[in-house]
């Protein structure tokens, strides 16, 4: 069979396992003590402390810039190399942290570059897109450093995922953006007419550079099945017609899959069925884990996901059960090469969606969020406060600050 006949067979079995995946309460979780999640919390204001005063001392001129980049440097460094609250320390060597740090240096270094025009939010998209692919090299054991192709997919979210889901551009204007995207995936002959897209064909071709196409065509038919993912997923913003709660499951599948499987093709090593079933699995946990925070807007605008179907915290509860369910079986019965890191990123995952639940708080009970604030590694009103500082919702003033000190720290 070739890969879109071998998707479509697992997407079949994942939503097999979907339905049969339980939705009472994860008790199986590894609860964290009130005394830890306050030394947690003592640290996360330290840092934050820290690194808001150093933003804050940015040299105005050339003079005493390398004194402040280095000081920045060093409270970045002690970081990633001594906190305990995800702990990235213990599951990678100082070494594979340096690696991992310079690679996320060169992506951001090519994505201001490529797009100065970026906004601060755009590019903390993209370098999140970029992580994911960077974790999956890790678990795969796989030091290939900066990749061209990762930067193009990457970066593809916030040209592509922006465009199509903003309700600015007309039906048509989306469909002749798509049939472009589909033309230069295709080997076709493009036009493009506009920045917006030449900076999605040169994306593109940033791929197919790493990929001839005459000699493995498949990561074609996965960017052509996302594409289609996408067109899909349009019907969820169509408030004339009504989605059912199953084409909410298939498009949420397909979608979710389909996008972070090519993220696990790009690491270039062999692609397994058992690897196929993971990273499909693992996408769209990651595709209701985005839902999940998003209940309030996409219910103020009408879209269709699953948890729209059913506002009312019965219905939430037992879809955010299942999914921590359904995320914890898909990576226990998954054999990695760095099964520590595998763990990091299992905790990491579960995290996510504690956190994009206590974001969406208003459609869970308060006893419901009680009892899964035991697992969280600080407490919600912490989790609550330290939102409001989240770079992407700051003034902005504030992010062409951060801004400038991503700049200087590139230098």
């Amino acid at each position: 069979m070739g890969i879109r006949e071998d998707v479509k067979k697992c997407l079949e079995d994942l939503k097999k396992e979907w339905l049969a995946t339980e939705d009472t309460f994860p008790d199986f979780l590894s609860e964290i003590e009130l005394e830890k999640k306050l030394e947690n919390e003592v640290y996360a204001r330290k840092v934050s402390s820290e690194f808001y005063q150093q933003t804050n001392r940015l040299p105005k001129l050339p003079f005493g810039r390398r004194k402040w980049k280095r000081k920045t440097l060093e409270i970045i460094f002690q970081v990633l190399y001594q906190e305990n609250i995800i702990g990235i320390h213990e599951s990678m060597k100082q070494d594979e942290i340096d690696t991992f740090y310079r690679e996320l240096m060169d992506f951001l270094t090519t994505v201001r570059h490529f797009s100065p025009e970026l906004c601060f939010d755009e590019i903390g998209q993209a370098i999140r897109n970029y992580i994911v692919y960077a974790m999956f090299k890790v678990i795969h054991q796989v030091d290939t450093g900066f990749s061209k192709a990762g930067f193009g997919y990457s970066m593809l979210y916030p040209f592509t995922d922006n465009y199509i889901d903003s309700q600015n551009p007309s039906p048509t204007e989306k469909k002749k953006y798509n049939q472009l995207i589909r033309d230069k995936i295709l080997g076709h002959e493009v036009h493009p007419d506009s920045w917006h897209d030449r900076k999605t064909c040169d994306l593109l071709q940033a791929i197919a550079s790493d990929y001839p196409r005459t000699e493995d065509d498949r990561i074609y038919t996965l960017l052509l099945m996302m594409l289609e993912a996408q067109e899909e997923s349009l019907n969820q913003q169509n408030t004339d017609i009504i989605i059912s709660e199953e084409e909410r499951l298939d498009i949420s599948l397909f979608k979710g899959g389909v996008s972070v499987l090519v993220d696990r093709f790009l690491v270039n090593k062999e692609l397994t069925h058992e690897d196929l079933h993971f990273y499909l699995g693992f996408g769209f946990f990651l595709q209701l884990a985005d839902d999940l925070q998003d209940i309030r807007e996409d219910s103020d605008k009408g879209y269709q996901t699953l948890f729209t179907v059913n506002l009312t915290p019965e219905h939430e509860e037992k879809l955010v059960n299942k999914l921590l369910r359904f995320l914890n079986n898909l990576m226990g019965s998954y054999s990695a090469e760095n099964n520590t890191f595998k763990d990091f990123v299992l905790a990491s995952s579960n995290h996510l969606i504690l956190t994009s639940l206590f974001r969406s708080g208003e459609f869970f009970t308060p006893s419901y969020q009680s009892r899964l604030e035991q697992y969280l590694p600080v407490t919600s009103d912490y989790l609550e406060e330290s939102g409001a500082h989240i770079p992407e919702r700051q003034s902005k003033k504030l992010q062409d600050n951060y801004m400038k000190v991503l700049d200087l720290l590139l230098t």
